[in-house]
């Protein structure tokens, strides 16, 4: 059976939900939500995040997300046809499919690398590798990279085959304060991967992971000046070392040389 937790009763989800072929699952709303009264007749509603779900498989749908009318058939089929995986994936309708099987490293390349959209509700945990497993942010809420790449650490995600979820990403805010907190997010999300990793097995070679780095932290100017980028470039793991800092700060200089002219 499967857990589906909402943020809040969306009634785009909810009626997505009631004309599932498969009505194998339960949903999990926040307590007093409003929707609740408007579809308790036609779902089975208990109250809670995704710390209070009962089933052996958990997902999180997103404000955005939009599931066909298979979507917890085709992933219920999934995990009974393949038992011995952690995460399940499905892919976002329009994106770039994910394989059979995907390994931490290749997870990563397509999300990173690739761009590939990859929203937490488009993976399916099972409850107790989640429970075990989970990475959060400063405010409580998953990291969706991090917990997807640390439950899947002893087995390959594995995708439910001829299945989209359609998904529609919000509006990119136009504050600079907000703008400046993703690509913070985003370099500590890049500092995480190396702990992850590690240096000896990290999916790119150091040369391309300077590269990567560097263009993420180049982002944050004219903000900060080229001193305060550069001590944040050399925070890096793969900076260390005096060969290391040398070729860091070659990297920083080239991606601050793109940046500067955009700025132009």
């Amino acid at each position: 059976m499967l857990g589906i937790v909402l943020q809040k009763g969306d009634d785009k989800l909810l009626g997505a939900l009631v004309l599932q072929k498969c009505k194998d699952f339960m949903v999990y709303l926040p307590e007093n939500d409003p929707a609740e009264a408007d579809y308790d007749a036609q779902l089975q509603i208990r109250h809670g995040n995704w710390q209070d779900v009962e089933e052996p498989l958990v997902c999180l749908l997103e404000p955005g997300a939009l599931p066909d009318p298979n979507f917890v058939k085709s992933i219920l089929r999934t995990s009974r046809r393949h038992p011995d995986f952690d995460v399940y994936h499905v892919n976002v309708s329009g994106e770039k499919a994910f394989p059979r099987k995907a390994s931490p490293k290749k997870v990563f390349r397509l999300c990173i690398l690739g761009d590939t959209a990859a929203p937490l509700s488009c993976f399916i945990f099972r409850n107790e590798r989640l429970r075990e497993k989970a990475v959060y942010e400063a405010d409580g809420d998953l990291e969706t990279l991090p917990t997807v790449l640390n439950c899947a650490q002893e087995r390959p995600v594995r995708n439910v085959w001829r299945q989209e979820l359609a998904w529609t990403p919000a509006t990119p805010s136009s504050n600079p304060a907000v703008q400046e907190e993703a690509i913070r997010a985003r370099i500590n999300l890049l500092r995480w991967t190396e702990s992850f990793f590690g240096d000896d097995d990290y999916p790119l070679s150091v040369g391309d992971q300077l590269e990567l780095f560097a263009s993420e932290v180049a982002k944050l100017y004219p903000n900060y000046t080229a001193e305060e980028l550069k001590e944040m470039m050399n925070s890096f793991q793969v900076s260390q070392g005096a060969v290391r800092k040398l070729r860091a700060s070659s990297a920083l200089n080239s991606a601050l040389k793109l940046r500067k002219k955009e700025w132009q």
